[in-house]
């Protein structure tokens, strides 16, 4: 079980140690909607919200700037910050939010709230998380529960560092249940699901990645990470074209919360391969295996966001991410023995759903 005190102390915080030119955080929600009418293909929402010790930095053709240092003391911790959206609801809404944001965070309650033109807001009551958001007439409201009961859905944790005091972290919530409203016109719309959180802080170079969070319909949760760099690195910098070959992995884990044995099992993932699908959008072939077990699975997204973001590398070289996020369910996911003998599959889990991530370029 873990001790929801200490994740608050560190979701509701920055560290001013970490506070070095060209430190990025962003705190980050993933809604799940169920959709009655097509339950396969769920609505969702994203929202974040960040910061960067940087001067400015462009976001899908908007400059966003940063003047004032991250204050901090012992009540409050404030800062210049932007707040992000996109809202598909059968139809992909990009940029549902995208605005410039005082952001305060405060631990007596554990609280964000960002005071840009459309109020949001991230806090912690008796022991349950809420999101309320703003857009227009239209206001979304999320209570989120994290079932303590099973360790594999525990919060986790990575992070790393590297030469020339270079460092990222990452704190996740893989699963949590919600219910709630969307509220448009005074009228009121009941909704649920699940949901996925991060915390992020890093200070480096961002490469480009494949990354997917998913969670299945009997519980438990599919997720994985693969940054790499190589020819990947200059598309939308020095050519237009996504050169597949000859990109090196930094990282490849592959992680399955399984429900029915209540374990979470790490793997190796060994290859992502993609085409497109009916829609047009990407089919994602991802395969990995441990020391006694393969697994294998097919992302097939079913919409699509973007961010792009610039900025001036040394002052002088302009520099583009581009990362696209994908809607997306999971199907012919299997995990088998060395001798491909099935041990777990969709049959059993139901199809899961969830998000996928492709980005490429690099931002420096």
């Amino acid at each position: 079980m873990f001790n929801a005190t200490e994740l608050y102390e560190k979701i509701w915080a920055i560290d001013k140690a970490d506070d070095r030119k060209g430190t990025w955080w962003w705190w980050f929600w993933l809604f799940f909607i169920d959709n009655p009418e097509k339950p396969q293909e769920p609505h969702q929402l994203m929202i974040l919200w960040s910061t960067k010790n940087e001067k400015s930095i462009k976001c899908n053709g908007s400059t966003f700037t940063f003047p004032n240092k991250i204050l901090i003391d012992e009540k409050k911790t404030s800062f210049d910050g932007v707040v992000a959206a996109w809202y598909f609801d059968g139809k992909m809404h990009d940029s549902y939010l995208l605005e410039q944001s005082k952001i305060s965070l405060t631990k007596k309650p554990y609280s964000l709230v960002s005071d840009s033109e459309n109020k949001s807001k991230f806090f912690e009551k008796n022991g349950k998380l809420f999101v309320e958001i703003n857009r227009g007439e239209k206001t979304f409201n999320f209570e989120l529960a994290i079932d303590s009961s099973k360790d594999f859905l525990n919060p986790t944790h990575a992070g790393g560092t590297y030469p020339g005091g270079l460092s990222f972290s990452a704190l996740g919530i893989p699963k949590a249940d919600f219910s709630g409203s969307i509220i448009e016109h005074e009228e009121l719309r009941e909704i649920k699901g699940t949901a996925y959180f991060q915390y992020v802080i890093v200070n480096a170079p961002s490469p480009s990645w494949y990354w997917g969070i998913f969670h299945f319909p009997k519980g438990g949760f599919l997720s994985y990470f693969n940054p790499h760099i190589g020819p990947a690195l200059l598309k939308g910098n020095l050519t237009n074209k996504f050169i597949r070959q000859g990109n090196i992995s930094i990282g490849n884990d592959l992680y399955f919360a399984n429900p029915k044995t209540g374990t979470k099992e790490s793997f190796k993932l060994k290859k992502i391969t993609s085409k497109k699908n009916s829609k047009g959008f990407p089919i994602f072939f991802v395969f990995g295996e441990n020391k006694f077990k393969k697994i294998s699975f097919e992302v097939d997204c079913y919409s699509d966001a973007f961010w792009e973001f610039e900025k001036k590398a040394f002052g002088l070289l302009n520099t583009k991410l581009r990362y696209n996020e994908y809607p997306s369910k999971i199907k012919n996911f299997k995990v088998t023995d060395k001798k491909e003998k099935i041990i777990v599959s969709t049959k059993e889990l139901g199809e899961a759903v969830g998000n996928a991530e492709h980005s490429w370029g690099i931002l420096i």
